[in-house]
């Protein structure tokens, strides 16, 4: 269909008879896109002004923040690290404001989702016979704002929640052994990170009323009210350790626990002092041990030295390291490939007992197998 234009006025007249040519063509049928007068439009219709409201469709997914490691929760050398599950808070629509007209006077817009680190446990490996430390480091939950509202006759200031930290905890590495009753054991405290809030938040409404005076009326229009939900981190609760020492030959015990099985020899039935060969003695404990674990291809021994606070600190892990070399290669002579065993000189950093007396002393002279798989 042809609409009825105006007339365009020319001095010339030109481009009216240019119209009227057009428009005899196109009665013909012989116009085409190509010739029509509209040829700087879109193909499509241009949109409609409207005065409904714009706001966000209610099930479009929002866009979260992608989630990110913090440093301290990143995997590295030594430690294991199991991330927490992240709060998701969605996203809140603040709705578009319109007047008695009709008038959307204050466009739609939203608080944006968040997406809230929850931190993350990190246990630290410890020496054979020891418990590692454990940590739950601390979180953060941010702050959110509601955007303000300024209206001929209304103005409401922006709302917004504060931002909320709470603090980790850590139970550090423990080697002591304790005495209870009849059995010796390894005890470290449980972690505890308590469950914190942020609080809501609302923006008000507010309703302004119709007004008139000599130049028109001011339609009523009603703001209406925002508000924020509280949003929470739950407990995190890290349960004690604990270690269990007893006798499985002369001298020679196993500890156990958090999945850990560790085979500790004295140092006095191992070596002489201050020396690395190992002692005929030293046969019958060594073969306790093995006969005990009962290795398989798969099986994985970490063989570690220590010794007590005596001499230099790097003559303790010289010797303590020689001495778990020793035990690791007579662990490869009786059938383990070089492959399946690991050695560490610790030297007196980690201490069974404390070394306040010759019979301590002694006990922290040893030799600790642990069967890591």
């Amino acid at each position: 269909m042809l609409r009825k234009t105006e007339p365009m006025k020319t001095r010339s007249g030109t481009l009216q008879r240019a119209f009227v040519m057009t428009v005899t063509a196109c009665v013909l049928g012989a116009c085409s896109d190509a010739v029509s007068p509209q040829t700087d439009s879109p193909t499509t219709s241009p949109a409609t002004p409207s005065s409904t409201p714009t706001a966000p469709p209610s099930d479009a997914p929002a866009d979260l923040p992608t989630s990110v490691v913090a440093p301290e929760c990143e995997e590295a050398p030594g430690r294991t690290v199991e991330q927490l599950e992240d709060v998701t808070v969605p996203a809140t629509v603040v709705p578009a404001v319109v007047d008695a007209s009709g008038q959307e006077v204050a466009p739609a817009s939203e608080v944006p989702a968040q997406l809230v680190d929850a931190g993350c446990v990190i246990r630290y490996d410890a020496p054979g016979g020891c418990l590692g430390a454990v940590e739950v480091t601390a979180a953060t939950i941010p702050a959110a704002t509601i955007p303000g509202v300024e209206l001929t006759g209304v103005e409401l200031p922006a709302a917004t929640t504060d931002t909320v930290t709470q603090p980790g905890d850590y139970a550090p590495e423990v080697c002591q052994l304790e005495r209870d009753g009849r059995i010796e054991t390894v005890s470290r405290a449980g972690v505890v990170r308590e469950g914190f809030s942020r609080d809501g938040v609302a923006r008000p409404g507010r309703t302004r009323p119709e007004r008139c005076d000599d130049d028109g009326c001011t339609p009523a229009l009603e703001v209406p009210t925002v508000r924020l939900e509280p949003v929470r981190l739950p407990d995190v609760d890290i349960d004690p350790g604990r270690l269990e020492s007893r006798t499985i030959a002369r001298d020679v015990s196993v500890v156990s626990g958090e999945d850990r099985v560790s085979y500790v020899a004295p140092g006095a039935v191992l070596f002489e002092l201050e020396r690395a060969d190992l002692r005929p003695a030293a046969e019958e404990a060594l073969r306790t041990i093995l006969d005990t674990i009962v290795p398989t291809a798969d099986t994985r021994l970490l063989v570690e030295g220590h010794t007590d606070d005596l001499g230099s600190a790097s003559f303790g892990r010289r010797l303590s390291r020689q001495r778990a070399q020793t035990v690791a290669d007579w662990l490869v002579d009786r059938g383990l490939r070089r492959s399946q065993v690991t050695v560490a000189g610790l030297g007196e950093s980690a201490p069974a007992v404390p070394n306040t007396s010759e019979a301590n002393r002694a006990r922290n002279r040893r030799v600790v197998i642990t069967v890591l798989r």
